[in-house]
């Protein structure tokens, strides 16, 4: 499919609005309407916000530099199309077919690609005497390097073979995609969501997956050379793979386990002198699962991209403590003090919380200033957080789906695209609480 064998269609703006007027009658099923049939058509540099292309025939079409914010194009046959620095940001893409798309440079924010087909392309040469040929395979794989998706939703997305060089894909949800044998070189995987994806073969060399989540990932043959998976989720059976041996890993400290009670006295003796003693704790990618801190006092700590996997926090003093990234499943930390925690991107799932406090501290330094603890994107899956004080917390993005949430206080929290589905919240407070675009949230 070379360029200079096709001529694009440009349509009159007064033609083309007929056509989506008259395709988005089809997409709704009203009399009347007519599916848009555009394809190889050059839609170049238009804003088509808004607009419902739903089931639109567009194959090869042009849509350089256009503005599609929040355009629904779900079940689209976009096959070869060219979206190159187009702008999609929450655009609907469920089930579209996008193989051997080029989308190099677009932007892809919280933009929805459930199921959506983004492979690579086969295009059949035929030769046209009698019955029809093959003569060869053109294989050209769907184009997405420099892409920003950052939060897009490629749940179960097929994007076998293709090429995702450099792309941004913070936060995405890719649970159960194929990634087969693609091409995702220096990415930005920073809190992604891949659990259950099919990455066998693909090329990860130089990627950042801090924070990601690959729990039932398949990694066979994959390339992590040089990958950054500080704090990154991976199942037991992963970390002595030969493939995650060729990451960036958290750096082991076999001397913490073994001193981790003096650890504690220096710390606490550090707390209580406003630091004129002891010693701040450092548990910075340390492996402390399964480790018993009942009771303990860790104020402050820095526990950063730590894996505290099923350890015993409870009635732990942890406010301010630094826990961003830390790998906290089936954690104990009821009724633990975390006030002004940071737990950006932790993974909480299966943990229980009940009666934890994750209110403000105020009242610090001169200026009296007030501290939330902060848990945005961060995974609270089937957590137990009956009685939890959240109130002022920064929960932006946070997941509580099939959470107990019951009697839970968010008053004055940010909830902004937080996950409340299947949780329940009987009794929970949300007066004064953000819950702009909170999916299964109580309403106002």
């Amino acid at each position: 499919m070379a360029e200079q064998s096709i001529s694009w269609i440009r349509l009159s703006a007064a033609k083309l609005d007929d056509t989506l007027r008259s395709h988005e009658k089809f997409a709704q099923r009203l009399p009347g309407g007519q599916r848009a049939m555009l394809a190889f058509h050059d839609l170049s540099g238009l804003d088509l916000s808004g607009r419902d292309l739903s089931e639109a025939d567009l194959t090869g079409a042009r849509f350089r530099q256009c503005r599609m914010v929040g355009t629904r194009l779900r079940m689209a046959n976009l096959f070869g199309a060219d979206l190159r620095m187009a702008v999609l940001e929450r655009a609907d893409l469920t089930r579209a077919d996008l193989r051997g798309v080029c989308l190099r440079g677009a932007e892809l924010s919280d933009a929805v690609f459930v199921e959506a087909d983004i492979r690579q392309a086969v295009l059949a040469q035929y030769k046209g005497h009698g019955k029809l040929k093959v003569l060869s395979y053109d294989r050209t794989p769907a184009e997405l390097s420099a892409i920003v998706a950052r939060r897009a939703d490629l749940t179960r997305a097929q994007l076998g073979g293709s090429t995702i060089l450099q792309a941004d894909l913070t936060d995405a949800n890719m649970r159960h995609a194929s990634f087969r044998n693609a091409d995702l070189r220096n990415c930005m995987l920073v809190g992604a969501n891949l659990d259950g994806a099919d990455l066998s073969l693909a090329n990860f060399r130089g990627s950042t997956l801090t924070g990601a989540s690959l729990t039932g990932a398949k990694i066979s043959g994959v390339d992590f050379m040089e990958a950054d998976l500080r704090g990154a989720i991976l199942d037991t059976d992963m970390l002595e793979t030969a493939e995650v041996r060729l990451a960036i890993r958290a750096r082991r400290r076999s001397d913490i386990a073994t001193h981790l009670e003096q650890i504690l006295l220096e710390h606490e003796a550090w707390v209580t002198s406003l630091g004129r003693e002891g010693k701040r704790a450092d548990f910075t990618e340390a492996n402390l699962a399964g480790e018993r801190f009942r009771g303990a006092n860790l104020a402050a700590a820095c526990m950063e991209r730590a894996t505290l996997r099923e350890a015993d926090l409870a009635a732990a003093e942890l406010a301010m403590a630094a826990m961003a990234f830390a790998d906290l499943r089936k954690a104990d930390l009821s009724y633990a003090d975390l006030r002004g925690v940071d737990l950006d991107r932790a993974t909480l799932n299966g943990a229980n919380l009940a009666g934890a406090n994750l209110g403000p501290v105020k009242g610090i330094g001169q200026n009296q200033r007030t501290s939330p603890a902060r848990l945005e994107r961060a995974k609270l899956v089937d957590t137990i957080m009956c009685d939890a004080i959240l109130r002022e917390a920064k929960l932006v993005g946070a997941d509580f789906s099939g959470s107990d949430l019951r009697n839970a206080d968010f008053r004055q929290a940010d909830l902004r695209q937080a996950n409340f589905a299947g949780a329940d919240l009987t009794d929970a407070n949300f007066a004064g609480a953000i819950l702009e675009g909170a999916k299964g949230a109580p309403a106002a």
